[in-house]
């Protein structure tokens, strides 16, 4: 057969610049059955042994993570984001180092309801589990299941997305740096053919990515009962009270609209506020907007290229429509093409939900500004959405905001900011509606969702004779 070679677009120049090699099914397989047969020995080793060499996995990062920043750069068109991904792994790691004593710790000795029984608990773990994950933070969103899932003692089986392939050679040159977890970690590459391949073949899938995507990964996992778990999208919305602190407000809404070209499944994408504020919070953004620049024009700018190209369409799409239907474009609107697409920081006022910037996800720096009455319309305009990830409330007082958080149907809300889920992965959290399905990424539950839980029976008394059971 064949050897099936794709491409990759440089998202800054727009050439096509990078091949690889797609995996197919007999790719997939071979991977699956040496990761298999290498994770008795990775689950030995025990939690203090994972974790060594997890430890072990962070200090090559350290000293070998020049590389992957420079190829995550070039994969994403994003210097100074591809520095922090690269950086965010320590965090996973410490993460991991604290909860996995505790939560692996086989329970002790407990008596049952029956007569001189006693049994205890312990989590076992998915043999195999497949990470497929996107494009718009491909280390972050390949790390953060990844290495739970390695110190829950699972093989893991990675599918990067086809449009960011270039970071998958110096991470495996990362892995290679630690022989325990190069053993237990491969990548598959390729289109959602591959990915469909990896479900075949493992125990647990976890898959951060569209809607649709998600919608197949969980059929098909659904037919072969293995479980799935699912970071699917976002159209995340801001409360903005009469009473509220609007100057920091405008400082958030701005930062969560933009920030990595709003190409992140916790953007900001609706903003509502009070009618009676309305004015001032647009004349903040309208003033410090023309200071928000595209990389494009100075290297050091706030907003980059859209990593994939068809981003761009669907962005200009949801202002088109949005100004055909009564929007009006306050700053911004245009998308800047040079080999690469840009996109202007936009604000759009006059917007309601017959608009698709309203109701489907856009993905990029667009800041819709509708106004509100009533706080039950507020809470019901931004609960009026397929989506429930996350949301924002920004008040006149904690108790009020903590008031409107309860009323949210959405899976983590920030307080007096917006997107902090981005930052703060303390708390345990799921995604509501069509934006996830699983148990939380997050807290101790990132790590025991990668296991099954086995209860263990002892009879310590006498044992029922077959002759007090026969019915009379």
């Amino acid at each position: 057969m064949a050897e099936i070679i794709m491409r990759a677009r440089d998202p800054r120049t727009g050439s096509e610049d990078y091949a690889f090699a797609v995996d197919g099914p007999a790719e997939v397989a071979a991977a699956a059955a040496a990761v298999r047969a290498a994770q008795p020995r990775w689950l030995a080793l025990g939690v203090e042994g994972r974790l060594a060499a997890l430890r072990a996995l962070g200090d090559a990062f350290t000293a070998h993570g020049a590389a992957l920043q420079r190829a995550l750069a070039r994969d994403t068109g994003r210097e100074r984001i591809a520095h922090i991904e690269v950086g965010s792994v320590h965090g996973m790691i410490a993460s991991a180092l604290h909860h996995a004593p505790q939560v692996l710790a086989e329970t002790p000795w407990q008596a049952a309801m029956a007569p001189g029984v006693f049994g205890r608990q312990r989590l076992v773990p998915y043999p195999l589990v497949g990470v497929i994950a996107p494009w718009n933070f491909p280390i972050v969103l390949s790390m953060i299941d990844t290495i739970p899932a390695l110190a829950a003692g699972c093989g893991v089986i990675l599918k990067p997305s086809e449009v960011t392939p270039r970071y998958i050679e110096p991470l495996l040159e990362i892995f290679g740096r630690v022989p325990e977890l190069a053993a237990v970690f491969r990548v598959v590459r390729g289109p959602g053919t591959t990915g469909a391949a990896l479900v075949d073949q493992v125990d647990a899938v976890v898959c951060t990515g569209s809607v649709r995507t998600g919608r197949l990964v969980a059929e098909q996992a659904a037919r072969r009962f293995i479980p799935a778990f699912l970071e699917l999208g976002g159209k995340d919305a801001v409360i903005i009270t009469h009473d509220a602190n609007v100057e920091r407000a405008a400082t958030a809404v701005l930062r969560g609209s933009v920030l990595a070209t709003g190409q992140a499944c916790q953007s900001l994408e609706r903003v509502y506020v009070d009618r009676r504020v309305q004015p001032k919070l647009v004349a903040l953004l309208r003033a410090a907007l023309p200071d928000v620049k595209l990389t494009v024009d100075d290297p050091h700018g706030h907003i980059g290229p859209f990593i994939m190209a068809r981003q761009a369409e669907i962005v200009r799409e949801h202002i088109a429509d949005a100004v055909a239907r009564g929007a009006t474009v306050e700053h911004g609107g245009r998308i800047v093409e040079r080999g690469g697409f840009w996109c202007e920081p936009t604000l759009l006022t006059g917007v309601d939900h017959t608009m698709r910037v309203m109701r489907e996800e856009t993905f990029g720096p667009v800041m819709p500004i509708m106004a509100f009455d009533t706080l039950d319309e507020a809470i019901a305009l931004a609960n009026d959405s397929d989506y429930g990830l996350s949301a924002n409330v920004f008040a006149g007082d904690e108790d009020t905001a903590l008031a409107i958080a309860r009323r949210f149907d959405a899976g983590f809300v920030s307080i007096d900011d917006v997107s902090m889920s981005s930052y703060v992965s303390d708390f345990e959290w799921e995604g509501f509606r069509y934006s996830g399905l699983g148990r939380s990424r997050m807290g101790a539950a990132g790590i025991a969702r990668y296991c099954q839980m086995q209860a263990i029976a002892v009879n310590r008394g006498p044992t029922a004779a077959i002759a007090a059971l026969t019915d009379r």
